[in-house]
């Protein structure tokens, strides 16, 4: 029994060895569980802002500033050969980065020197600004005309036409002779 006695002996021996070992482990891992660094987060926020300056350019000129011809209405009443008005228009175009704009048309009337007789034949001018979506402004003789928070197109553009027209005074029958000139300085301003 001695033999087997020792065989017993050294098993145990072994076992707990083993076992030590394994519960040394063990204890060794679940020591550095414990001991283990919660993680740290860190966050950093970033933002970007950028300004765009509203801006208008002309994209398509009027025709001319001296030299559109206007169209004569003739008068045809008795006497017939006289001209009872006479009217034309110009259009420009604007390329605008806004959804509304101002605009601003000096406008400088030339007629004939005035008469001293035949003072029903004086001439009568209007500038009428218009612009497709947008009520037409209107002014009489050397004027500025300024109509505000016109709306532009869906890129931000705008077609304003400017109509230059000349009538006798309310009880002329038409104009009197002479030259007959109107000019329109057109400012076109982003809101």
């Amino acid at each position: 029994m001695k033999e087997t006695s020792k065989k017993v002996l050294k098993a145990a021996a072994i076992a707990s060895l083993l076992t030590g070992s394994v519960i040394a482990s063990t204890g060794s891992i679940f020591a550095d569980k414990a001991n283990a660094v919660t993680p740290i987060s860190a966050s950093s926020t970033t933002g970007f802002t950028g300004t765009i300056d509203p801006s208008c350019a002309v994209s398509a000129g009027f025709n001319s500033s001296t030299s559109n011809a206007y169209a004569k209405t003739t008068y045809s009443s008795s006497g017939a050969g006289g001209v009872l008005r006479l009217e034309t228009s110009d259009t420009a175009q604007f390329n605008c980065n806004s959804d509304t704009v101002n605009v601003s048309a000096v406008v400088t009337a030339t007629p004939p020197t005035a008469p001293v007789n035949a003072t029903a034949l004086a001439g009568v001018h209007t500038t009428t600004l218009s612009s497709t979506g947008n009520t037409d402004a209107t002014g009489t003789g050397s004027t500025t005309v300024a109509p505000t928070n016109w709306k532009t197109n869906l890129q931000g553009n705008i077609g304003i036409t400017v109509k230059s027209t000349w009538n006798p005074t309310v009880d002329g029958q038409e104009l009197l002779d002479g030259t007959y000139t109107a000019v329109a300085v057109v400012t076109v301003t982003p809101n």
